[in-house]
């Protein structure tokens, strides 16, 4: 028997790693090793089982509690007879202090052929019945649910803030054909975001539905705009001459207009001035109409090298400045 891959590991989280350590982790190998960003397609789906298994609840316990998440695989009881589940163990307490023991049958002790008892056991706890619902009484195996697929969509900013559609070109897994899917990219579409097409990831076993595909937005740079949520930030460069006196400058806005800013006197490095509307559409918002802003971050430029007339201005500036900028 083949052994389990330590899927801790595997994604590069501890042991007390939580579900948001867990997806977060896996977010971001996926990018790095996913075939389509030109990573190794093996390494990709070693991480894809690992958080398979460790963002369900159910096999990440049955993981920690034995090292696999096979029910199949799991030890409950050895040859003619084994380890018992108490009344207890099943629902939690006693029943008028009775204990009622099952036990598993082992290879060859009367044991039920092709059933699961992990899943009995379940399927008891969740008030089922001892078989549950999908129980094949002829022996065959349960149906399953194909595997989720996870892929990143790269955009530009300008895709993004305005929305697209874009075509994509995917294998994927258990089907001989690739598939072509056109994905609409919602105006105002975020960094990460994700988008969900049901059915459309890995075949299911056994009669089970097709799993999901899972895609990522990622945003690429922009010479000059960047995203935070719904606002988009703009560095403005001013010289000293303008921060000290005030200035009225024209602004690229991310829509294609220009907008004219009034850069108060006095403005320090660093200020940030904000335009209401003017940024991404909201699309976390319940309002379908609301956008972000557009802030700009001024950034005071020191001049490295004056000419003479420039120099003659700063010498003036500095005698006429009696006051001390340094308290002590």
């Amino acid at each position: 028997m083949a052994s389990t891959p330590d899927y801790y590991k595997t994604l590069g989280v501890p042991r007390t790693a939580s579900q948001d350590e867990i997806k977060k982790a896996f977010r971001k190998l996926a990018r790095t090793h996913h075939p389509d960003a030109g990573g190794d397609e093996t390494k990709f789906k070693e991480i894809n089982e690992a958080y398979e298994v460790l963002s369900d609840e159910k096999k990440k316990a049955l993981y920690d509690q034995y090292g696999t998440a096979n029910e199949n695989q799991i030890p409950w009881g050895g040859q003619g007879g084994g380890a018992g589940f108490s009344y207890e163990d099943i629902f939690g307490g006693g029943a008028g202090g009775n204990t009622y023991t099952y036990t598993t049958g082992g290879g060859g002790g009367g044991g039920f052929g092709g059933f699961d008892w992990a899943d009995i056991l379940e399927s008891i706890r969740h008030g089922e019945g001892a078989f549950g619902t999908d129980w094949d009484f002829g022996g065959g195996s349960r149906a399953q649910q194909g595997q989720d697929m996870s892929v990143q969509l790269d955009v530009s900013f300008d895709e993004a803030f305005n929305g697209t559609t874009k075509r994509v070109t995917l294998r994927i897994p258990g089907k001989s054909e690739s598939e072509t899917i056109d994905v609409k990219v919602p105006q105002g579409a975020r960094e990460g975001g994700r988008l969900r097409y049901k059915g459309r990831g890995g075949p299911g076993q056994n009669g089970g539905p097709a799993g999901d595909l899972l895609i990522t937005t990622h945003i690429t740079e922009h010479p000059y705009f960047k995203r935070d949520k719904a606002d988009v930030i703009v560095d403005l460069p001013i010289n000293v001459a303008e921060a000290a006196l005030g200035a009225s400058i024209v602004v690229p806005a991310p829509d294609g207009t220009k907008v004219r800013v009034k850069v108060p006197a006095g403005t320090q490095d660093g200020k940030m001035l904000t335009i209401k509307g003017k940024g991404a559409k909201d699309i976390k918002s319940k309002d379908k109409e609301a956008f972000g802003n557009l802030k700009i971050k001024i950034h005071v430029q020191v001049p490295t090298d004056m000419n003479d007339e420039q120099k003659k201005a700063m010498e003036d500036f500095l005698a006429a400045t009696p006051e001390a900028v340094r308290p002590w």
